[in-house]
């Protein structure tokens, strides 16, 4: 009986070391990427946003008559006057970008991005970069830029400012990031997943304009399908991510897509693999079993140990190390 007891510990010990050898290398190598790869993505998605609005808004304040044309005939807002809604275009174009390059009130500057970017997709022109840009926008809107930012450099301080609202916008957007950023990775995962399906010929047509059915159409058939099931369900999509990246790019080489709209296809994806994919997702289940089944992966107690009392040893002298050193049975 107690050689059989003794078994199954060294097998439980054998499976949990595995485990915790594999868990603390993929971690470490997840940890290193997020470290050093997300700022430098983050800061260059954030240039390549607010470089194309910002070159929108200096092209329509140089040619005040063809902005005010387009206000007026090619995306009308109808609850806004022609004139009125090219100031509010024009000054969004030319401030919203600044901030969202230097990261300084980058939740703020993305909402009118955003809408923007949506006002133009469905009054004006259904375009794949639109609905791109968006999704870039809405995400900043619900996480706020990365470590290579003003708002990183200046929240520490803000938080305990006597500015009026400092603090309050600081734990707005903590609570934000915290409760509403996973939202926001689960419906994006969802309408990439329904893109690659209605692409791929399922039931829903191909004109719809809030799906960038061009920039997915590659990825229709069997690879697609898989695909949309990693994001549907949620589970290893940092390696299926990169393994869509390497093989997307390689079909747009032979596929009528924009080069522009491939990039910002690209780098969504990547966004999303070094996130993970977030709170609602079989990954997070995976993982949060695993610490449950097995502490020791984080560095606890293994479960067998965690009901046993615990002992205090106070002095270091040869009374206590005696009593520390283990004994055989």
């Amino acid at each position: 009986m107690d050689t059989t007891i003794a078994m199954k510990e060294t097998r439980q010990r054998r499976v949990s070391g595995g485990l915790r050898h594999a868990f603390t290398a993929y971690a470490g190598t997840v940890t290193a990427l997020q470290r050093s790869i997300s700022p430098l993505l983050d800061l260059y998605i954030r240039l390549w946003l607010a470089q194309g609005f910002f070159v929108s808004g200096l092209l329509k304040a140089t040619d005040w008559d063809n902005a005010l044309a387009l206000s007026r005939y090619e995306y009308p807002v109808t609850w806004m006057d022609p004139v009125t809604a090219a100031y509010t275009g024009a000054a969004i174009e030319l401030i919203a970008p600044v901030l969202l390059a230097l990261g300084l009130m980058t939740r703020a500057a993305a909402v009118p991005l955003a809408a923007l970017a949506l006002v133009i997709q469905f009054n004006y022109q259904a375009l794949d970069a639109h609905l791109l840009w968006s999704a870039l926008l809405i995400g900043y809107v619900v996480r706020g830029a990365g470590a290579l930012s003003l708002d990183r450099l200046l929240a520490p301080g803000l938080a305990d400012s006597a500015l009026p609202l400092a603090g309050a916008a600081v734990r707005t957007a903590a609570w934000t990031t915290r409760h509403v950023a996973p939202l926001y990775w689960l419906l994006l995962r969802v309408w990439l997943a329904a893109g690659i399906l209605v692409a791929g010929g399922f039931p829903g047509g191909t004109t719809l304009p809030w799906l960038p059915l061009t920039t997915l159409a590659p990825l229709a058939g069997g690879i697609g399908l898989g695909f949309a099931s990693v994001l549907l369900a949620g589970i290893a999509l940092r390696p299926a991510g990169l393994a869509v990246i390497v093989l997307y790019l390689g079909l747009a080489m032979t596929s009528p897509v924009n080069p522009d709209t491939t990039n910002l296809f690209i780098l969504l994806l990547a966004g999303l693999g070094l996130a993970g994919a977030g709170k609602y997702s079989l990954d997070d289940l995976l993982l949060n079993h695993l610490q449950r089944t097995y502490p020791e992966l984080e560095g606890g107690l293994p479960g067998r140990f965690e009901d046993l009392p615990q002992v205090v040893i106070v002095g270091a002298g040869f009374g206590g190390l005696a009593c520390a050193m283990p004994r055989s049975a």
